[in-house]
């Protein structure tokens, strides 16, 4: 605690230096007024300031405020010239001194003119913030952060509001780990099934804008989340040639590479992106402790676990788009990835009882053999477009596959009193998941203040799953168990939803209805197949005010259902000597409500945004722990209630000239019962990121940031503790246009290699601790490179298919870290 203390005073106290000593370096200040052609102030106008005879390279770039004033400061005396661009007016000059004997020029009033005719080759640019608010969502102007020149989607996600990520990279949005991940506004199955590796793999340079949809409205499947991770790629122009970008990373916890072109032949625009990550042994080795202590007997339960392992992802996808004219468009999608995963355990188990005296121990020997698991999805879009302004009708069809492979040897050494008859387990697991969607969209605004938005879908989900387990050192006849699982879901839905625009107010309603069947089968004939019919509406609400082009307000009301997924619905065993578990085939679909108020401030200096929200649900599928026989065992039920109240908030803040600070954070309060299971649990979370950034001479750019996340509870059964990171990067570009950007890297230099996170039981049959220690501390370089001119991207459908996936696997073989409660998973005895 006391070096916890001593680091973070450490870093603040940095902090405050720097912007001690960036502020006293400015000496000198320039101020004007840039009004319109009415004389009224010109809001967010882009102010350019060059230091003379240099007018290529800018000694600032700013934007006039709200009412059109400007007023910056500038570090050294001399001779400059103000430029003042806006969108369709021309550009305006003032020359202006500074030094000892005139500190401040005051410019007076520029006035801007309308550019009597547009110049096709003329592209005017104007500063503006990185985040926007809208009625159904936030966004975070990816392309405007320099950082995303050498970093990955993964470390980009800090800094977007209402996502937090935490020490292990998981990722959590609106404070829950119940999203999904969508690419250009229609599901993802390769990124939603295990984001935590693939978001490594993919560079943010090839990413416009990262957005969180916080209301998704009735167009989005009823079947769903709270909320939805929409990565936007690069947009279309018209422009032909060939653009591309490569990269490279190296740390002290692997490597990345990545590379994206992009080329438009015509009318057919193509782009092709692939990346890579790995992780070696060395830098994936972590361990597990845990102590449990059993209620009813008092029996001890110790377990000690050192794990290696490596980890290689293979990302990739390709589009293309044709547009034979300016009203038919057609666009194609494919793209997946391959996740191979290999690891080594050994780990030490003793069960003593309430006088300390041993019950048995063992030593487990686990293998992990080439583990390996795809995702691939293809996607095909017709969109037509009337000669009504913003009326389409779009056509789309996709396919999903995932196949997940698992291979797990165990051998149990050094045996006394073992509690099982066999000495050793082989298992191999396949599963196999396949997706068919079809789905029409149609879009017509109409009385020039509405707009309705109407379509069509059918899903037909096929998960398939095998277990085969091989028990060593016990009669042969009993030797072998084989359990198979044939999980059919089809869904058809209809959606109806209408906007209203006009003057400061806007509003959406719609409702959504589903019509579901789920049916399981048992080719082994080991259990009774079942089928289910379910029937849902499902409304949704958002109202939203402009108090000023700077100011809104929104409320917003929405409704989910959670479906279960493969991983929940698997029944078949899973043995340990000490542990067990198995899935409920007799799961049921969650309902959630949820609402929230949200204000935005957006200013050219100062944006920040801030939203309260409640949700609850009565029926969430829960983890279900108990001790059997001295084994602790884990299934499923749909008997939790949830309650949580939360609050978010965001800003960014232009302290100086080159100097801004941004802060990302989340607090919530969380409760859980079953009545069933005559249990609750209740606690706080939160995370918050704050980052400094600072420009330097010789483009150079400073940044530093501390964050902490934790304490949030895990189900009904444990809580977790606190952990807070800290880092530092410097960064700089190269060549002609910046093409080439080199950055360094180093997140808690002064701490340890290990950082550790504790989980303590409070509820249920044994109580007691796990803690899990991984490496934390890292230093990086990366490297990127952009080459061509093109500035073409594919052209995309405005609409597209948009499912979202399932609680507790979407997929077969889909990780269950991204929905849904885990329980007391994974301890003890592999």
């Amino acid at each position: 605690m006391f070096l916890k203390m001593k680091f973070r005073q450490a870093v603040f106290t940095l902090l405050a230096v720097m912007t001690a000593t960036f502020t006293a370096s400015a000496q000198y200040s320039v101020t004007c007024q840039v009004n319109n052609e009415e004389g009224e102030g010109e809001p967010f106008a882009t102010v350019r300031v060059y230091a003379l005879p240099d007018t290529m390279h800018t000694a600032l770039v700013a934007a006039t405020e709200a009412d059109g004033s400007f007023s910056h400061a500038l570090s050294t005396a001399g001779n400059y010239v103000l430029r003042v661009t806006a969108v369709g007016k021309e550009v305006v000059s003032r020359n202006f001194t500074v030094g000892p004997q005139q500190k401040q020029a005051q410019l007076g009033v520029i006035n801007l003119t309308t550019i009597a005719k547009e110049l096709a080759e003329v592209v005017v640019k104007s500063q503006r913030p990185l985040v926007k608010n809208e009625i159904d969502r936030l966004s975070y102007d990816i392309q405007n952060d320099d950082e995303s020149k050498t970093k990955t989607v993964m470390e980009m996600l800090r800094k977007v509001p209402l996502v937090s990520v935490d020490g292990e990279d998981n990722v959590k949005v609106k404070g829950s780990s119940n999203f999904k991940i969508y690419k250009n506004g229609h599901p993802d199955p390769t990124l939603s099934s295990n984001p935590k590796e693939v978001l490594k793999a993919i560079p943010a340079s090839m990413i416009k804008r990262i957005e969180v949809i916080t209301e998704p409205g009735a167009k989005y499947d009823a079947e769903g989340v709270s909320a939805i991770l929409n990565i936007v790629l690069l947009e279309n122009t018209t422009t032909s040639g060939v653009t591309g970008t490569v990269s490279a990373g190296a740390s002290t916890q692997g490597f990345n590479a990545n590379g994206y072109l992009a080329t438009q032949i015509g009318k057919v625009v193509t782009s092709i992106n692939y990346g890579y990550f790995r992780r070696p042994t060395w830098a994936g080795n972590n361990r597990q402790e845990s102590l449990h202590h059993y209620v009813e007997s008092g029996n001890e339960l110790s377990s000690d676990n050192d794990i290696e392992n490596s980890v290689n992802v293979h990302y990739g996808n390709i589009e293309a788009s044709y547009e034979p004219d300016t009203l038919n468009l057609v666009s194609l999608s494919f793209g997946g990835y391959y996740y191979k995963y290999d690891a080594d355990v050994v780990n030490s188990t003793r069960m003593g009882d309430a006088a300390g005296n041993t019950l048995y121990s063992y030593l487990t020997r686990g293998h992990f053999p080439g583990n390996s698991y795809y995702s691939f999805d293809g996607r095909i879009d017709y969109q037509h477009k009337t000669h009504r302004k913003n009326e389409a009708l779009t056509l789309s069809y996709m396919l999903s596959t995932s196949r997940n492979r698992s291979d797990m040897e165990y051998r149990y050494e050094d045996l006394v009193d073992f509690p099982v008859p066999y000495t050793g387990i082989d298992q191999n697991g396949k599963e196999k998941f396949y997706e068919h969607t079809f789905q029409f969209d149609w879009t017509r605004p109409f009385a020039q203040f509405h707009k309705i938005e109407t379509g069509l879908k059918y899903i037909n989900r096929i998960n398939r799953s095998h277990t085969w387990a091989h028990y060593l050192g016990i009669d042969p006849e009993l030797a072998d168990d084989d359990t198979r699982l044939d999980h059919t879901t089809q869904v058809a839905a209809a959606y109806l939803s209408y906007t209203f625009s006009r003057g400061a107010w806007s509003a959406r309603a719609g409702l959504r209805y589903e019509y579901s069947y789920l049916s399981a089968k048992y080719p082994d004939g080991k259990q009774a197949n079942y089928h289910r019919h379910l029937s849902d509406w499902v409304p949704s609400a958002s109202l939203n005010y402009q108090f000023s082009p700077f100011n809104s307000l929104k409320w917003a009301f929405s409704t989910r259902i959670q479906r279960p997924g493969i991983n929940y619905l698997n029944p078949a065993v899973v043995e340990t000597p000490t542990t067990i578990s198995y899935g409920n085939s007799h799961l049921g679909s969650a309902r959630i409500y949820s609402t929230s108020l949200t204000f935005m401030h957006i200013g050219p200096k100062f944006t920040f945004n801030i939203m309260p929200g409640y949700s609850f649900s009565n029926n969430q599928v829960t983890a279900v722990n108990f001790s059997q026989d001295g084994r602790e065992v884990t299934t499923y039920e749909n008997t939790m209630e949830a309650r949580e109240l939360s609050l978010n908030g965001f800003f960014q803040w232009q302290l100086f000239d080159k100097t801004s600070l941004m802060f990302n954070g989340n607090v919530s309060h969380n409760w859980l019962r079953s009545k069933g299971l005559g249990l609750k649990n209740k606690g706080w979370d939160h995370f918050c990121y704050l980052q400094l950034t600072q420009r330097l001479p010789w483009k150079l750019a400073l940044t530093a940031n501390i964050g902490e996340w934790g304490g949030n509870i895990d189900g009904l059964y444990s809580k977790g503790n606190t952990n807070f990171f800290y880092g530092f990067g410097l960064r700089r570009s190269f060549l002609k246009e910046d093409r080439l950007t080199v950055s360094i890297n180093a997140n808690r230099p002064f701490s340890g290699k290990y950082s550790s996170f504790k989980t303590t039981y409070v509820n249920g049959d044994y109580t007691g601790q796990d803690r899990v220690s991984f490496p934390s501390r890292n230093f990086s370089i990366s490297v990127s490179y952009r080459f061509g001119s093109l500035n073409t991207r594919v052209k995309k459908a405005d609409k597209s298919i948009e499912n979202d996936d399932i609680v507790g696997g979407s997929q077969a073989g889909g990780q269950q870290g991204q929905g849904g409660q885990q329980g007391g998973q994974g301890q003890g005895g592999n």
